[in-house]
């Protein structure tokens, strides 16, 4: 099972991990740098390839950038983020052992970030709105989490005026086209894999 009690399936998602293989920075300072995960959990690290593409895509907003990873995982996306300049970052998970990892890596990559464990959606409601350039999510899959966080986020306003929020799902598994204050601004394909992109209505 992954952090969140969802059952990963190798068969299923092809690029499922088992924890404890080595995965590499696809960009920035810290680019082909290898990071891992503890024995024992299988995580689902979003693919290289949809990383790439991520950071491609938002290129022009990563530098200098406030940087929010949710559903942490493996931390790879938070690290990539730093890898690739960005001004802060809060990474947060609610598994203490993939916690103590994530920091590991950072230490190690001399990358700097603030990790957190807890309950992805009672800590959203303790941030300040309007305090996120990028929020990238990326939740178990089968679960009602992708649409929560969406309604969390907008709820709580938590983009800056020109933010991005991005969800990872399963393609199979829709997300709405907005919220109350959030539209979607982007949508990509990658396989089994989608990822939305919101921002608020005025800045679409």
């Amino acid at each position: 099972m992954d952090s969140y009690g969802i059952i990963g399936l190798a068969w299923a998602y092809p690029h499922w991990t088992r924890a404890g293989q080595g995965m590499r920075i696809t960009g920035g300072t810290a680019r082909g740098r290898l990071i891992s995960c503890p024995e024992g959990l299988d995580v689902r690290p979003t693919a290289s390839k949809i990383r790439q593409a991520f950071f491609n895509i938002l290129a022009y907003k990563v530098p200098d950038c406030r940087f929010l990873d949710l559903f942490a995982g493996s931390g790879l996306m938070g690290l990539e983020a730093a890898s690739r300049g960005a001004a802060s970052l809060l990474v947060v998970e609610q598994t203490k052992l993939q916690v103590k990892a994530i920091e590991g890596n950072y230490q190690k990559l001399g990358l700097p970030g603030k990790v957190v464990c807890a309950d992805v959606r009672e800590f959203l409601r303790t941030l300040e709105p309007s305090s996120f350039d990028i929020i990238f999510a990326d939740p178990p899959y089968r679960s009602t989490y992708p649409k929560l966080v969406l309604a969390d986020v907008d709820k709580f306003q938590l983009l800056a005026a020109n933010g991005v929020l991005a969800i990872e799902h399963a393609r199979e598994n829709q997300l709405a086209e907005k919220g109350h204050n959030l539209v979607r601004t982007d949508y990509r394909e990658y396989g089994q894999t989608a990822i939305s992109f919101y921002g608020y209505a005025e800045n679409d």
